[in-house]
């Protein structure tokens, strides 16, 4: 289907909001995210993210439209955790569904596809979960992505080690060879000698090995004060366990995720403790703004929305996502995708996830990851310093 024929179409059904003075009933955004398949849980959780906005969006009357409030409905697709599902389910929701908007999949992988389609027909998407720098760097002009991108989010971790008062000399970076570990290891170790470390070590696991005992032997000879581990959750959790059991003991150990999650407390018990972790929202965060007053608003209100169940960065990512389009289309008056794009790039505001301001690329300049670190069998923020909890314990106890 053509442009010209996709808006000739959504004209005459009434959906599209015309300068501003019109407004029509409802504003219908689109999203085909995980629901089943490889990325199930994390796609459901990003669901739950954009659920808990639309339930806030509706308790307060809409989404304010060039002064009058329009509903908002939200129409979501199971994408299986497949790229191609995901941009046959994107086309569908534009062109038959006649959505305004899209909320992003989980994965830049798959927003990888679905981004093309959205930019065919000119759709703004909000692609809170995808933080690969190449998909920003194609020249789309309707993507926006509130989180810090994979190649800044070690960043913080590096300051802060940088920062103590005692700061260590060498550091070693492991992983497996895979897309995001690959991205996160090149820029750690660009972050890391521009800020003075030294590299004692940065090397490549196959992608999927279980047996990583000659990984942690090189780290032993490596004898780095920093190890920074770039892989995924389990990979990570067998490699610690081979460096506790070669006693190999380097003063700080820091994952590209959460720390915090049960995967990593639950799997290696007392050998967690001190472990350090980055995350791109932490509920003790004091970020202040519209719709959700605070990080402990959010805690309380989603808590009592989803039985007890406790938000992490990607159902909030999912909830800031959805915010700043909002924002976007309030301070556009209109929901004409080109007055939308325009508007989300002149915000400069808080939200409870943090400030919010997009570059040309779609980009939030300002966005930046917390660093936690486990102490007493709980992960708590420590880093940057306006939000911690506690202060960093360096160097940390070794391996019993």
């Amino acid at each position: 289907m053509s442009r010209s024929a996709f808006l000739a179409g959504a004209l005459a059904s009434g959906l599209l909001l015309i300068g501003g003075a019109q407004a029509q009933e409802v504003v219908k955004i689109g999203a085909a995210v995980s629901l089943t398949g490889n990325f199930s849980r994390e796609g459901n959780l990003l669901k739950n993210g954009y659920a808990y906005w639309e339930k806030l969006v509706t308790e307060a009357g809409g989404i304010n439209v060039a002064g009058k409030k329009v509903k908002v409905q939200v129409i979501y697709y199971d994408d299986e955790s497949k790229p191609q599902s995901s941009a046959r389910l994107t086309e569908k929701l534009i062109t038959e569904d006649n959505v305004n908007f899209i909320l992003g999949p989980y994965s830049s992988g798959i927003a990888t596809a679905t981004a093309a389609i959205s930019e065919k027909y000119k759709v703004i998407t909000m692609t809170p979960m995808a933080t690969a720098d190449s998909l920003y760097q194609r020249g789309y002009k309707f993507i926006f992505c509130p989180a810090p991108l994979a190649s800044t989010t070690l960043d913080p971790m590096l300051d802060m080690i940088k920062k103590l008062p005692t700061p260590p000399a060498t550091v070693a970076i492991a992983g497996p060879d895979d897309l995001f570990p690959n991205v996160f290891a090149g820029a750690a170790q660009k972050k890391a000698e521009a800020l003075g470390f030294k590299i004692a070590y940065n090397s490549k696991y196959p992608k999927g090995a279980v047996d990583l005992s000659s990984v942690a032997t090189a780290l032993k000879d490596a004898n780095p004060e920093v190890l920074i581990l770039t892989g995924y959750v389990q990979d990570s959790i067998q490699l610690v366990k081979a460096l506790q059991s070669l006693k190999v003991n380097p003063k700080i150990i820091g994952f590209a995720f959460a720390v915090g999650i049960p995967d990593v407390l639950s799997a290696l018990g007392p050998a967690s403790e001190d472990l350090i972790g980055v995350q791109i929202w932490d509920p003790a965060v004091k970020y202040k703004g519209p719709l959700v007053a605070d990080a402990a608003a959010y805690v309380s209100g989603y808590e009592k929305e989803f039985g007890g169940s406790k938000p992490n960065y990607i159902t909030a990512s999912g909830t800031a996502g959805a915010l700043a389009l909002q924002l976007a289309i309030e301070k556009a008056g209109s929901l004409d995708p080109v007055k939308v794009r325009d508007a989300m790039l002149q915000l400069d505001v808080e939200t409870f996830f943090g400030h919010v301001q997009f570059d040309q690329t779609g980009v939030d300049k300002k966005a930046s990851a917390v660093i936690s670190q486990v102490q007493g069998g709980t992960a708590v923020p420590v880093y940057p310093a306006e939000i911690a909890a506690k202060p960093v314990r360096y160097p940390r106890k070794p391996f019993e």
